[in-house]
């Protein structure tokens, strides 16, 4: 996405990794859980297969640009100050483009969508009011675009976050914990970089992410194929694309509660410079990131859980297609959820 600078990361240690859990001593059946998962001795991690240790960064991976420092439990509880309360504790979601305005089939398909973003982001961040917003055609934002190279003789038109980030600011609500607006349109933060998945402002409580290069044919030089719609997709294609979305949109709302790039584990909130680092990370919280997430709601973490189960279940192509990531992320939750139960 930008220039790349000379990588000094180094993989957190076992001491360092236990220490940024901070458990407590108090015996409850989270913090069993969380030193369960957070011990990566051998034996141990033979039997928890849960979170994987996270990867040395390639030459083009996130780490490799962008040496991210650790940050434990201790430090980003010191540092936060954008607290939930029951005032501010709601997180809307706005949609910027053409979901559900498109008058051919796909207008069913982006409401069923747009639901799905809401039903999971209530699921993942259990105990936040989620709410959707009302659909914003992308002309009434008015903010800078440009139209851009994204492959060999593949120009796409981009919309510049800051004019957007403008936007959002005048329509936040009051009891917005977090506004986060989704679009299907490519975005760039400056003349410089040559696209990003999303940007999100802890200050200001807002952020904006692009589902654009998740959408297969994004790189499809046929100009006549459009990716600001979704009734073109295959049930395969429109799961992939569902699954990449609750990622990202996830994982930046994780960057609204304070939370930095994970570097513990393999985790959700892991950097990535490209679609198939996005792809590689977890679709869930590692033992850091889940202790701070549940320290800033105050969610029981066994319901959320089951929760996000549900989810999941009701949204399976097939119980029998191993290629569908919602029967992964399924499996994995109900691994999860048996670990936590023989504690």
């Amino acid at each position: 996405m930008a220039s790349k600078k000379k990588s000094t990361f180094v993989k957190p240690n076992a001491r360092e990794i236990t220490t940024a859990v901070a458990l407590i001593d108090d015996k409850s059946q989270f913090m069993e859980f969380l030193r369960k998962c957070s011990d990566v001795s051998a034996e141990v991690s033979a039997q928890n297969s849960l979170f994987p240790p996270i990867a040395t960064p390639g030459r083009h991976d996130w780490l490799t640009s962008f040496p991210t420092p650790p940050e434990s439990f201790q430090s980003w509880e010191r540092k936060i100050r954008n607290h939930v309360n029951s005032r501010m504790k709601t997180i809307y979601i706005l949609p910027l483009g053409e979901f559900t305005r498109d008058k051919s089939s796909g207008s069913e398909l982006g409401v069923r969508f747009l639901g799905d973003l809401e039903a999971y982001t209530s699921s993942f961040f259990t105990g936040m009011v989620v709410k959707m917003m009302k659909e914003v055609p992308v002309a009434e934002l008015k903010c800078k675009s440009r139209q851009h190279m994204v492959d060999d003789k593949v120009v796409r038109e981009q919309l510049m976050v800051s004019g957007i980030f403008a936007y959002m600011k005048s329509v936040k609500p009051r009891d917005a914990y977090c506004v986060v607006a989704v679009t299907m349109m490519d975005l760039y933060p400056n003349d410089e970089w040559n696209f990003v998945f999303g940007q999100a402002s802890l200050q200001q409580g807002i952020g904006v992410f692009s589902f654009a290069r998740y959408h297969p044919n994004f790189f499809e030089r046929d100009k006549s194929v459009a990716i600001d719609t979704l009734h073109q997709l295959t049930p395969d294609d429109y799961q992939m694309l569902r699954w990449r979305a609750i990622k990202v949109l996830t994982h930046e709302i994780g960057h609204m509660f304070g939370l930095r790039h994970c570097v513990y584990f393999t985790c959700l909130l892991n950097g990535s410079n490209h679609a198939e680092e996005s792809d590689r990370k977890l679709t869930f919280l590692c033992p850091v990131c889940l202790r701070k997430i549940q320290h800033a709601i105050k969610f029981d973490f066994l319901a959320r859980y089951e929760g996000l189960v549900k989810f999941f279940q009701e949204r399976l192509i097939s119980a029998h297609n191993k290629n569908d990531k919602f029967l992964l992320c399924k499996e994995w939750l109900d691994r999860a959820i048996s670990l936590a139960v023989q504690l």
